[in-house]
């Protein structure tokens, strides 16, 4: 068990130190800079208030309107496959469903 926590932290250690020697810096300077955010990320979300999106959606059976539907600005962002089956029959549809802000 304690080998392979040390053959963690060698592996870890030789990987950050790579990582360090690709980018052509210090270890130690380069682990700053993954522990906190770059300078200006904070005030500049600070500065600028995010707007909520408010989402409109849509659906539809027919895969011909898949298309159309990109084209007037929906993005499809998921997709149902309902299988049935009755009599020994199988049928299947599948809805398509989309979204864009309004």
């Amino acid at each position: 068990m304690i080998k392979r926590f040390i053959a963690s932290i060698v592996i870890f250690a030789a990987g950050f130190a790579l990582c360090a020697f690709i980018h052509g810096k210090n270890p130690v300077s380069l682990a700053k800079e993954t522990l906190s955010p770059p300078v200006g990320a904070t005030a500049q979300a600070q500065k600028e208030p995010q707007s909520k999106i408010v989402w409109e959606y849509t659906s539809t059976k027919n895969p011909n309107d898949i298309n159309k539907l990109g084209a007037d600005g929906w993005e499809l962002v998921g997709i149902s496959d309902f299988v049935t089956g009755s009599g020994g029959y199988v049928s299947s549809s599948a809805y398509f469903y989309f979204k864009r802000a309004k």
